[in-house]
């Protein structure tokens, strides 16, 4: 992928005094910033990289793959409602993906036995059998992007990005009160 950007390695033209007007060199807004904003620049190029890749190989879509997978390691009994947790959804585009995940066999909905108004969402065989395709291509993918990482790397950056997914939780907690 090439970019226009000059200066690849500093996507936010941090340098120049119109950013600097926001962001004081130094300053935790400035840090705070380039965080986040790499944070999103880093999700969106993994995303698009991995669907790209996954739709070539399987035919797959991110949500479809995605949903299967959860289902594929939860433990049964699982419903729209934590399954839409577990993926960080909203219940529209989950029933979408349900819809065609079932009407192509990879998923089963079956009545809960205590809620009549909730069902459980069973993985097929032939939807663990996407799974078992799509590993091995996620793996792949995983080993050439973090190649330069060490474990101890790898462990911290996870250490963080938990924290601040847990940061966010809280900001939209005290959003919600």
């Amino acid at each position: 992928m090439t970019s226009d950007n000059p200066n690849p390695v500093d996507p936010f033209d941090s340098t120049t005094p119109q950013y600097r007007a926001y962001f004081p060199e130094g300053s935790r807004d400035d840090v705070e910033f380039r965080l986040t904003r790499i944070l999103s620049l880093s999700a969106r190029r993994w995303g698009t990289h991995v669907e790209n890749r996954m739709m070539a190989a399987t035919g797959q879509s991110r949500s479809r793959w995605q949903t299967l997978f959860v289902l594929s390691v939860a433990t049964p009994p699982i419903t729209t409602s934590l399954l839409s947790a577990r993926l960080a959804i909203q219940w529209p585009p989950l029933i979408r993906t349900l819809n065609s995940l079932e009407s192509d066999g990879l998923i089963r909905r079956v009545e809960n036995p205590t809620d009549k108004r909730s069902r459980y969402i069973e993985i097929t065989a032939a939807g663990r059998a996407v799974v078992e395709q799509v590993q091995p291509i996620l793996s792949d993918i995983r080993t050439k992007v973090f190649v330069n990482l060490s474990m101890q790397e790898m462990e911290l950056a996870t250490r963080v990005l938990e924290m601040v997914v847990a940061g966010v939780n809280e900001a939209q907690q005290d959003n919600d009160e």
